[in-house]
């Protein structure tokens, strides 16, 4: 089988992998502009209606037109069509849009990473090392290509559980004085469901009161509207008193291809909120959305009523199952303890146990419990089930870093589905083998991978599953060590989860928007973004992962600066995480304390931290953190006159980034060495690693390596009396110097050396303040905090 790939002028557009070339560069755009692009290109035999289009890229037809226009104005500018000159995107008035470049030309790619053999499920060798792009420099952002990966397992095992859709953003607890008013459904129906219209508004209002939700009756309803004395466009709108306590919720009810679909929609006090499903049942469709819906109001709902076991376990099944993606982990325990020994002892309610744990941090646990409930599937008589006990396993080898066990089982699930017609579970097993191939370096293969995912979400409109599958693209773009590509992806899946009311997944999506943002030299945007899952006790309820939330937040309050407040969040990993379940956090801690140490002008203490994280099992975790820790430690072995075991150290991580033939981990290795050259006097040799490192630098254009190469290349330049090639090489970075420290302190060394006192004084004090606690090149440490 293969992919197509589509050529147009100068670019080069891969659908599967959600890829866009210009003349071999990336091009960075938001996903659902790039999916217009896509679904134009595909369809371009035709012209595409505007209502085709915005079901096609946003799974709905009533998403604002501003939306869809400024995603064809992007499109358009970036391809260099106007309004009246449209070579590309042509509209047609009354229409729509259609794709008329030609020639357009498609041509077959290889996809067998995405090729799975049906019929044979072969223990796959373990991931063969690849080369990582670490992520450097004296404050940097670290962790994010590991981030993104755990991101990416929070996200299969979401949904390792039914599938239920969610949008809104999650409710306030004072929703529980409110009084809803449930209006006439909308119906899409054979004329013999007309009686849902009132039929269905009744079922919703009685399921609401009997989650103990204060409901209008429909009665009283019903007259008002009749009467029009209930305006029911515009009441998110209002200020008045009633609008503040008001939630008003539209049902609709959609019958397509054998399957009801039924979404709620409440409004109230400048807020919404979704809850949507499918069933082959209008009525159970319409109790699961209204359980979901009191859910995310904080209520729990009403106990069933169903007395066959089969339905009163699926019945339950939704409930924990939306629970949990609310991270409302204590209801989806209630609810599991209180209901009949029936429905608690089915499979189903046994995986939803063992989500619960997973979500509650409890990986051993959660492994125990779905090793054991495999015993009880069958692969003949029980595929879809397995393959979801499955994913959820994959899962959770992934996170205990046993790679090789996670592509296995994602692997097993693969080919159990290849006869089922089970898009979501089978797009959840094409995610985790792309995460293992990513956590591998194997980046094309999990681009395709994820790729395929995406397809499957898409053809069966889930929007949670397709914002999971951009966050894991948004991930490759960051291992790629493309950061720029990397932030519009992972900022609008952090909107998305939002909207979606999924907290664990928008504060990962979050993590590793600021990792990247700290990349870009935003320093004080990353700090920003980790407000938003700040403090992480508020916003999540797995310890294991809030303590990757506190690294990242560590790790932007030492970009600004603040290393007390960083030195004192990484204490409290050290202090308080479990040596066991949090061991690569804990080695991750020490990592930024050496950075830190170093900051403060203490390259002792930095050393000897640095090679403590400096561990195998940090090494076979995140390499590109641990190529950073191991040039910190030779930075701090030079600063503090340890030449000799500074030579020996940037020897090793020569060789070492020699085997793994990493762009970046070979660019760190050539800064070492030039850096030690520089130390030991060698003039001339430092200068030409120097160039060569600023060369590497250049041809990945990440803002962080220019820097950290120039800080040290410039003031290499000035001593040699190379001032216009240093003032060149400085001017490069000078784009930085209101945002960087680094980036200011070289442009006042480089205005020093061309006589310019006034500019120099200016850039230092610039340097000074974004400079913070830490210590300036040249300036005598004061007593530290911490270590």
């Amino acid at each position: 089988m293969s992919v197509p790939i589509y050529r147009f002028r100068n670019f080069r557009l891969n659908p599967q992998a959600h890829e866009l070339y210009q003349d071999d560069k990336l091009v960075a755009l938001p996903l659902s502009t790039l999916d217009c692009l896509i679904y134009l290109i595909q369809h371009r035999a035709r012209t595409v209606g505007r209502d085709e289009l915005t079901a096609a890229v946003w799974g709905r037809a009533d998403v604002s037109d501003v939306s869809l226009s400024h995603a064809i104005m992007r499109l358009r500018r970036l391809l260099g069509d106007t309004g009246s000159d449209q070579h590309c995107i042509r509209t047609v008035q009354r229409l729509g849009y259609r794709w008329v470049l030609e020639p357009t030309l498609e041509e077959a790619a290889p996809a067998s990473a995405i090729e799975p053999n049906a019929s044979t499920v072969a223990e796959p060798a373990p991931p063969a090392p690849a080369a990582p792009s670490p992520a450097v420099g004296r404050a940097r952002a670290r962790r994010w290509g590991l981030a993104a990966l755990l991101l990416a397992m929070i996200a299969i095992c979401l949904l390792a559980l039914p599938p239920v859709r969610r949008h809104g953003p999650a409710p306030a607890a004072g929703d529980v004085k409110r009084v809803a008013m449930v209006l006439p459904a909308t119906v899409e129906a054979p004329e013999e469901w007309a009686w849902l219209r009132l039929g269905f508004m009744d079922l919703v209002a009685n399921r609401l009161r009997q989650g103990k939700l204060t409901t209008t009756p429909s009665e009283t309803v019903v007259a008002l509207v009749d009467a029009r004395a209930l305006d029911t466009t515009d009441a998110d709108k209002r200020t008045d008193a009633a609008a503040d306590t008001r939630l008003l919720i539209q049902p609709h009810v959609a019958f397509a291809n054998g399957l009801w679909n039924v979404r709620l929609e409440a409004r109230g006090g400048g807020r919404q909120l979704l809850a949507e499903t499918q069933s082959k049942d209008v009525l159970a469709g319409g109790r699961a959305t209204t359980d979901e819906l009191l859910l995310k109001l904080g209520h729990t709902p009403p106990a069933s009523t169903s007395t066959e076991p089969s339905e009163a376990a699926e019945e339950l099944m939704q409930r924990v199952s939306a629970a949990v993606l609310a991270g409302q982990l204590d209801t989806a325990r209630a609810l599991i303890e209180n209901a009949p020994a029936a429905a608690k002892a089915s499979p189903d309610i046994a995986l939803s146990t063992a989500s619960i744990e997973f979500f509650s941090g409890e990986y051993e646990a959660s492994r125990k419990h779905d090793e054991a409930l495999l015993d009880r599937l069958p692969a003949a008589t029980q595929p879809r089930l397995r393959a979801r006990v499955l994913n959820r396993l994959g899962a959770t080898y992934f996170r205990q870093n046993r790679y090789a066990d996670a592509d296995a089982a994602f692997s097993e699930a693969i080919a159990l589905l290849a006869l089922q017609n089970e898009p979501d579970v089978l797009a959840t097993a094409y995610t985790g083998r792309g995460a293992v191939a990513g956590q591998a370096q194997r980046l094309d293969e999990a681009a395709a991978l994820f790729g395929q995912a995406r397809t499957l979400h898409q053809m069966s409109n889930d929007a949670f599953g397709v914002a999971r599958v951009d966050l894991n693209l948004g991930a490759v773009a960051m291992d790629r060590g493309q950061p720029a590509a990397a932030v519009p992806v992972f900022r609008d899946a952090a909107e998305r989860f939002e909207t979606l009311a999924t907290p664990e997944a928008r504060n990962s999506a979050l993590r590793s928007l600021a990792d990247a943002q700290s990349m870009l030299l935003e320093h004080a945007q990353a700090l920003a973004t980790t407000d938003r899952f700040w403090p992480p006790e508020a916003h999540n309820r797995n310890p294991r992962e809030g303590w990757w939330l506190t690294l990242s937040r560590a790790v932007a309050l030492t970009g600004v600066g603040r290393l007390r407040d960083a030195e004192a969040l990484l204490e409290r990993v050290r202090r308080d995480s479990d040596p066991a379940e949090d061991a690569v956090a804990r080695l991750e801690a020490e990592a930024v304390l050496a950075d830190i140490a170093l900051l403060r002008g203490n390259p002792t203490a930095a050393a000897v931290a640095a090679a403590a994280a400096l561990t195998p099992a940090l090494e076979s975790t995140n390499w590109q953190d641990y190529t950073s820790t191991w040039f910190t430690r030779v930075r701090a072995l030079q600063r503090s006159g340890q030449l000799s075991a500074a030579a020996a150290e940037v020897r090793r991580l020569r060789e070492w980034a020699q085997k793994l033939s990493g762009d970046r981990c070979l660019l760190y290795a050539t800064l070492a060495q030039a850096d030690q050259a520089n130390a030991e006097g060698n003039r001339d040799a430092a200068l030409r690693g120097y160039v060569e490192a600023m060369t590497r630098a250049e041809r990945l254009g990440i803002p962080e390596d220019l820097v950290t190469v120039g800080e040290s290349y410039v003031p290499a330049l000035l001593a040699a009396g190379q001032v216009d090639q240093g003032s060149a090489v400085g001017g490069r970075l000078a784009q930085w110097a209101d945002k960087d420290v680094r980036a200011a302190w070289v442009q006042a060394q480089v205005f020093l050396a061309l006589g310019k006192s006034d500019a120099a004084r200016t850039a230092l004090a610039r340097a000074r303040q974004l400079g913070g606690e830490r210590v300036l090149p040249g300036e005598v440490p004061t007593a530290t905090a911490g270590r």
